[in-house]
């Protein structure tokens, strides 16, 4: 006697990709292929930074000025002249680098791992030559956007009144419009700054003063010859918020990476 017995098998919730069209699983293959990528490119230079930190020695400036290696230096910032230094919009401070955003209140992965988000309703920044001075020597740090590693300072503007009354930061009528809208919508306000008088941590490598047109050092350093980093930071702290970032975004990578092959070739399939 041959008993013969059915099995049904009952999809997964969702099904396949394929049940959702081809389209909409090709859209969805290649955001996350897109999302790999930058998780990738977040992971390997939050990651170098961090070996950047770890591996290079403390030197003074009088020290620094006589080698030709990747070095880090702290000391106190003062401007190249008396007046050659910014009012930074925010927290009105007298400073020599700022970079402030206004964005929508709320939380975005992206600006998360690597501090910049969606575009901002507003932004700007300023960027100025200083000395670097630690008591043995003082030498002139030219940075810029790309090398800055600051804290940030966050401020939240609840109300349209708050908004309408801050004089901080200028409001063009459609910025704010995209804002706040008919009705009340919060906005951040956050900025970054190398204050005068600030103690900060300069890496990279020395250039003499002769070989360049910048004066009031004993050394230069700039972001296109050595590589400059400029953190206001604990460099322990720093090492360790670029390890869990790091670290974070290639966990994610191999992930975002799955779905991407998974979505992908079930879009693929779904032609042939």
């Amino acid at each position: 006697m041959v008993i013969q017995q059915s099995i049904s098998i009952t999809p997964l919730a969702g099904g396949s990709a394929s049940e959702l069209g081809f389209w909409p699983t090709l859209f969805g293959g290649i955001m996350a292929a897109l999302a790999a990528r930058t998780a990738i490119h977040i992971g390997i230079k939050e990651v170098k930074l961090l070996w950047k930190i770890v591996r290079t020695e403390t030197l003074a400036v009088d020290q620094a000025t006589a080698t030709d290696e990747l070095v880090q230096i702290q000391g106190c910032v003062q401007p190249t002249q008396p007046d050659d230094t910014f009012t930074s919009p925010i927290l009105d401070n007298e400073c020599v680098v700022y970079e402030y955003r206004v964005d929508r209140y709320g939380f975005d992965i992206r600006q998360s791992l690597q501090n910049s988000g969606s575009e901002p309703v507003e932004s700007g920044s300023a960027y100025t030559s200083f000395v670097l001075s630690d008591g043995n020597g003082d030498i002139v740090i030219d940075p810029n956007a790309d090398s800055l590693v600051l804290q940030t300072t966050t401020e939240t503007l609840s109300t349209k009144a708050e908004q309408i009354a801050d004089e901080r930061v200028e409001f063009e009528p459609t910025a704010y419009r995209l804002a706040s809208g008919e009705s009340t919508q919060p906005v951040d306000l956050t900025e970054r700054t190398i204050n005068v008088g600030e103690r900060v941590i300069v890496i990279g490598r020395t250039t003499t003063v002769a070989e360049q047109t910048t004066t009031g050092g004993d050394a230069v350093i700039t972001p296109e010859e050595s590589g400059l980093t400029v953190m206001d930071g604990d460099p322990r702290n720093v090492a360790k918020t670029k390890a869990r970032r790091g670290v974070f975004a290639l966990i994610c990578a191999p992930v975002f990476s799955f779905f991407a092959v998974f979505m992908l070739q079930d879009a693929i399939f779904t032609i042939l």
